[in-house]
């Protein structure tokens, strides 16, 4: 009951449903680098430890794709790499797999079943095998589908997520965007217009309102810490 409450709630410009955005979107296939940086809640952007993401979107079907984020550190040495696929026909998840030195997981949707096997860092493997509890969808696919209906600021979206870590990945939760700002960022010359996110964690993301790709995100990576993921070549922006 509670979730349908939630749900009735959510902001009038999403069509054809609470979930309608989700329903009708699509991923831009492309091919980035994405450097790290740190910073203080007011102080400036620097460079951290030099690791970076390539970062890999392709369409595989009609309607369906796979995205890639490989991790690598100053040494070029791949450190972790996540892949996930969306269903047939769907942007809601169906496969997804971790792999790193400290940790791995997997995870297979079907129409009516979920199972994922999952190696959390200094504890057991643990298989987890159930009857299916909804879609589910990635937070990036949530993000690039949110800036592509060009949303009014101030508008809640919300979608059924799932955890790999830190809990049994069958069910799914409800989380949230919230529209913060439009911003206009730079890579060399050219100009990229931007929607500004706050995920329910309280990250924020900045996504190109044209093709619906991250150009950066900022996270909590401690007390009086953040964390910065930006496109190479992107203009860091002003703290704001």
């Amino acid at each position: 009951m509670l979730l349908l409450v939630l749900l009735a709630l959510q902001s009038p410009a999403q069509d054809a449903g609470p979930l309608g955005y989700l329903h009708t979107a699509s991923l831009t296939p492309m091919q980035d680098t994405i450097d790290t940086y740190e910073s203080t809640p007011n102080g400036p952007i620097v460079v951290g430890s030099r690791h970076y993401v390539v970062r890999v979107v392709r369409q595989i079907g009609p309607r369906r794709w796979e995205y890639v984020d490989t991790w690598y550190d100053s040494t070029g040495q791949q450190t972790a790499r996540q892949y996930a696929r969306t269903a047939d026909g769907s942007t809601a998840i169906d496969l997804v797999v971790v792999r790193s030195p400290t940790d791995s997981a997997s995870m297979l949707v079907t129409r009516d079943r979920v199972t994922a096997w999952v190696v959390p860092a200094a504890s057991p493997p643990r298989l987890y095998d159930s009857a299916a509890i909804g879609e589910r969808y990635d937070a990036d696919v949530v993000a690039s589908a949110i800036a592509r209906t060009h949303p009014t600021v101030g508008s809640v979206f919300r979608y059924p997520a799932y955890t790999l870590y830190g809990g049994t990945p069958v069910p799914t939760r409800l989380d949230s965007m919230r529209v913060v700002r439009r911003d206009t960022l730079h890579r060399a010359q050219v100009v990229v217009p931007v929607v500004v996110l706050e995920r329910g964690n309280g990250g924020q993301v900045w996504v190109d309102e044209t093709t619906g790709s991250e150009v950066l995100s900022r996270g909590n990576a401690g007390p009086g810490r953040w964390w910065w993921h930006i496109r190479r070549g992107v203009t860091p922006p002003q703290l704001k």
